[in-house]
């Protein structure tokens, strides 16, 4: 199956700080408008940040410190999808006119870590998004880069197991962030390999199976922190080509 080319999207993550700080100082500037369209707010480990049915889906999250986990509510119970970063929207679903969409899903957005956000008006942001390409390109690279990764995923959905772990561990890499550095790739402490699990609705001792088996071949340690010690074979065992993973220290995606 052919390889998807996301060395180029790759690039788009490393100037999204940047652009986010822009867009944050854009809807702050007026602070009589800022205070009556936005607020700031902050949260704490496992904290509910956003959900599915929040203030009636007139608004939106824009992640601005720390980092949330993406869950849905399927056969009675939560269950961990994918990271919602900073600099990154939570709520996206709600840009869209009501009347072409209505979300059935239930999901929520809970803290990973401590951190902050900014909740935002919708029709105010879409008023200044307009205005501005910069703003609006933000919105379009992030719905692209998460489009990507979700049709990446459910395309190789059938693919073998040991293949599809290496693409969500090399998956959450980019999606949070992690920097590569003296070539291996220290994952943080909210990480935790039920989250695999979760993703890949794959019996548990499948999945570690697969990760005892990376260990063996000193590609990933699990104790005392989970580590990618070899990115460029992992990388190998992997249907995203990641160019970037590649001959690479001290690389922060």
């Amino acid at each position: 199956m052919e390889k998807i080319k996301v060395d180029a999207f790759l690039k788009l993550f490393i100037q999204r700080s940047e652009t986010m700080l822009t867009i944050c100082e854009f809807l702050t500037t007026s602070p009589e408008l800022a205070k009556e369209y936005t607020k700031r707010i902050s949260f704490q480990n496992n904290e509910i940040i956003h959900r599915y049915d929040y203030v009636k889906n007139n608004q939106f999250i824009l992640i601005e410190k720390g980092v949330g986990k993406l869950e849905f509510y399927r056969k009675r119970r939560w269950e961990f999808e994918t990271f919602i970063t900073e600099d990154e929207f939570a709520g996206v679903e709600n840009l869209l006119n009501a009347k072409k969409y209505s979300c059935s899903m239930k999901y929520r957005v809970v803290g990973a870590s401590e951190g902050s956000a900014l909740l935002v008006n919708k029709d105010f942001f879409l008023d200044h998004m307009y205005a501005d390409p910069l703003i609006f390109h933000a919105v379009l690279e992030h719905v692209a880069l998460r489009h990507i990764l979700t049709s990446h995923n459910f395309r190789e959905k059938k693919s073998p197991l040991k293949q599809r772990v290496a693409d969500l561990l090399l998956e959450f890499t980019i999606l949070t962030t992690l920097p590569t550095i003296n070539n291996q790739i220290v994952f943080p402490d909210y990480f935790s390999e039920s989250m695999l699990t979760s993703v890949l609705r794959a019996p548990s001792d499948n999945v570690i199976a697969i990760l005892v088996f990376l260990e063996e071949q000193q590609i990933i340690i699990r104790e005392p922190v989970f580590t990618i010690i070899n990115p460029a074979r992992l990388k190998r065992l992997s249907n995203l080509d990641l160019e970037l993973f590649e001959d690479t220290t001290e690389l922060v995606f």
